[in-house]
Parts: structure tokens; C-alpha cells; sequence
């Protein structure tokens, strides 16, 4: 099985709930630690957000290159002008201002900015989310296809999140399809309004990203971490497990990503860990023994800081 787990980005500053810091990485650290360093010890890929905010400088996607093995793969979330129509903060809010409509120059700037991946080889895939209420409409329809068409040669992956493209499912895989592209699966809290999917590759990839399924904070909360404070506890990491399986036996060329953005308390290391130990990969490093006691279950996958198990 050709297939990557990770996380939704790796550097989340500060204690829990909102941060990592006294789980998965120590709680006091010395000047010359380093998170990705310390992340890629344990994954094989990660999946970065900050680019959605803005093009990273191509120095940084450099330093990215020099931080990590060299099996190591980025999955890059592109940057929102090609996605949204108003500008998002990265606190999760919005911004009254519209973006211009994305044209060639700003494709240069992206593709610049991600250079060094490209050449070194480690960037495995782009991202394209679109918002909650981008529907299906030959306006966005033509959107997409530009923009799409503009990163041809990458491999892509694109999440839809409206139930509009669902509906006309047929349509939409043959339109990723041409492109080149494999349509996201996400696992989150399902709505009216909420697209509709099956576990499969599209294409030559399969592309998972699990959000959690806090349904009561999903669209009412008071920060942003609170939408994603949700564990996927082993009944649940057993059934992704046993679908992730049969796509790749169904789709045995694929490629297959799997992100967990339940970021909160730390718990999609937590519930990443278990997957793979359910799916027989190698855990990395020792496990932390903070996040083996904020999560249990993890003490059945292999050594422990300090001594052979927790308990």
C-alpha cells in the first residue's frame, strides 16, 4: 500500500487545548528544537496550512526541505486567492476585503514560492479547499477548471464541501478526472447542506482528511479549536482503517493521504499514531510519554519514553 499518514500541520504553539506543547512535544523546550525535526520522526508527510494564508517565502519552503528525511512528503493547502472570494485571517475570521480575481501572475508567485519541494521531490500533493457554500454552478464550474488547469502538472486534490457537487457526482469526478485531480474525502459532522461521498479514489489517489465529527461546536463556537476538539477513539480508527484497506484493493495503483485535523489537545497525533499501528506502519520515535497519558490506547503500539511501556 502506497500510503502516507500525518497531520493537519504540525506547529500549534502553547498548552492544550489549543496547542501541543506538554503532549506531544515537551513542555519546555530548548532553543534549538525543532518541531518539524521532531514531527517528521514520527510521520512520513504533513499537510501545511499556513500557505493557505499566504505564499511562503521560498526560503521557508527550502528550510522545510533541509528539516526533514528525505522520504518525507508535503501535502501543500494552496493559497486562498484560488479558492475563496473574500480574504480569511489566520485566526479563522473573516475580512471584508474581496480578492481580485486570480490571474497567471499570481499561479508564478505560488509555484515560485514552493520551488524548492517541487525540485527536491517532497511535495506530494496540493490541496484546493474550497469553502462550504462554493456550489455547483457553471460560473464555479469554469473557477475550477482554470484554476485546476493552471497547476496541471501537480498532483491535486481538491475538497468540495456543498452537496451541489455531490448531486451531479458523475459530472464532478469526470471534471477532476480531466484535470488530473482527485476529489478529497472528508470525514466531518454531515448537514443538509453537506456533500455526500464515498470512500474511493478518483484517479490515482486517494486523498482523506478528518476533521472530526463535533457536530454541537461545528457551527457555534467560541474559537476555532473548538470545532476540531473531538477524538477518534480505536472502534472508529478501526473502521478508517478497514476503508482505507479496501480502496487500496480496490485502487491497488493508488496513492493514498490520510490528514487528521482534529488538532485540538493534541488528539490527531493521538488518533494518526493509532492508525497507523491498525494499518502495521512503523510508529517512528519512542511515544511521548505525556501523549501516552493524555491517550492511552497508544501504549499497545510500542516503546514509551523512558521504559518499554506505560504501565
Amino acid at each position: 500500500m502506497r500510503l502516507r499518514i500525518g497531520t493537519s500541520g504540525y506547529s500549534y504553539p502553547g498548552s492544550p487545548p489549543k496547542g501541543w506543547y506538554g503532549v506531544f512535544y515537551p513542555g519546555t523546550k530548548g532553543q534549538k528544537f525543532d518541531e518539524l525535526a521532531y514531527y517528521s520522526s514520527f510521520f512520513d508527510a504533513v499537510e501545511v496550512n499556513t500557505t493557505f494564508y499566504r505564499p511562503p517565502a521560498p526560503d521557508m519552503a527550502a528550510a522545510w526541505v533541509k528539516r526533514t528525511p528525505a522520504d518525507f512528503e508535503f501535502a501543500i493547502k494552496v493559497w486562498q486567492k484560488f479558492t475563496h472570494p473574500m480574504k480569511l485571517g489566520e485566526g479563522g475570521g473573516g475580512a471584508a476585503a474581496r480578492w481580485e480575481a486570480p490571474a497567471e501572475a499570481d499561479v508564478e508567485v505560488f509555484k515560485k514560492s514552493i520551488g524548492a519541494l517541487s525540485h527536491s521531490g517532497k511535495l506530494g500533493v496540493l490541496l484546493f479547499q474550497y469553502p462550504p457554500g462554493f456550489r455547483c454552478t457553471e460560473e464555479n464550474v469554469e473557477k475550477l477548471q482554470w484554476t485546476l488547469h493552471s497547476f496541471r502538472a501537480y498532483p491535486k486534490a481538491v475538497e468540495l464541501r456543498h452537496r451541489s457537487w455531490s448531486d451531479k457526482g458523475d459530472e464532478t469526478g469526470a471534471l477532476l478526472g480531466q484535470s488530473g485531480a482527485t476529489w478529497a474525502v472528508i470525514d466531518e459532522p454531515k448537514f443538509a447542506s453537506s456533500v455526500a461521498q464515498e470512500s474511493e479514489a478518483v484517479g490515482e489517489m486517494f486523498y482523506l482528511r478528518l476533521h472530526g465529527r463535533n457536530r454541537e461546536k461545528w457551527w457555534s463556537h467560541g474559537e476555532a479549536w473548538e470545532r476540531y476538539d473531538y477524538f477518534y477513539g480505536p472502534e472508529e480508527i478501526r473502521c478508517f482503517a478497514d476503508k482505507i484497506r479496501q480502496t487500496a484493493q480496490d485502487s491497488p495503483q493508488a496513492k493514498v493521504y490520510v490528514f487528521f485535523n482534529n488538532h485540538a489537545r493534541g488528539q490527531a497525533v493521538a488518533d494518526a499514531l493509532m492508525l497507523k499501528g491498525e494499518l502495521q506502519q512503523e510508529t517512528g520515535a519512542e511515544l511521548p510519554r505525556t501523549l501516552v497519558q493524555a491517550y492511552p490506547p497508544l501504549a499497545r503500539l510500542g516503546k514509551v519514553e523512558g521504559r518499554d511501556t506505560l504501565f
